[in-house]
Formats: C-alpha cells, sequence, structure tokens
C-alpha cells in the first residue's frame, strides 16, 4: 500500500535513515541484508523501509520505529490493512443505493 505523504513528519526521509543506519540496513524481523544507497539492486538484496509499531505515522519515537525489509515489513502491516479495507467496505456499504434529496 502506498504511504499518504501528507501523514508523515516533514523530516521522515531523515528520521528513516536514522532508523536504516541504526539497524546497519539488515532487517530487524528476518535479520536479512538490505541494500544500502547507492548499490544496485539485484536478486540477492532486499530493500529496507521502517514500519510504524502502532502503524500511526506522526508518532516517529524511535521505540515505535523498526527497520524492516518490504517483505517482513508488508507480513506486518497485513493485518492492520485488513482491518482499515474492512472498515472502509462496511462504510460505503452502508450508503450504497441512497439517494440524497435536497430539503
Amino acid at each position: 500500500m502506498p504511504m499518504k505523504r501528507e501523514l508523515y513528519p516533514d523530516n521522515w526521509e531523515e528520521i528513516a535513515l536514522r532508523v536504516k543506519e541504526r539497524a546497519d540496513w539488515k532487517c530487524q524481523q528476518c535479520g536479512k541484508q538490505c541494500r544500502r544507497p547507492g548499490e544496485l539492486f539485484d536478486s540477492h538484496t532486499r530493500t529496507l523501509t521502517v514500519a510504524h509499531q502502532d502503524h500511526d505515522p506522526a508518532n516517529c519515537n524511535d521505540e515505535n520505529l523498526r527497520a524492516l525489509c518490504a517483505p517482513c515489513h508488508l507480513q506486518y502491516d497485513a493485518r492492520h490493512h485488513a482491518i482499515n479495507a474492512s472498515h472502509t467496505r462496511a462504510e460505503a456499504e452502508k450508503t450504497a443505493g441512497q439517494l440524497v434529496l435536497d430539503a
């Protein structure tokens, strides 16, 4: 799921870089080495991302952030995304087929 940039602080890139460097560019879930900036992408390396443990992009406290490779990040977020999707569908179903009448 693409990130909604407007929900993140202006200095997100700096924060994310600090978290990745603190993890020595290794996934904190599976331990796999990820590529560093400037390294060529190949099939032997992964891209490192930064996950919010509480799923709140505004909460950038160090203890809330973990460096995760893209597959681990997707796995970590899967349940949260499924819950959000079900809420979105439920809201859409409430209003489906209803007409709005001018008073």
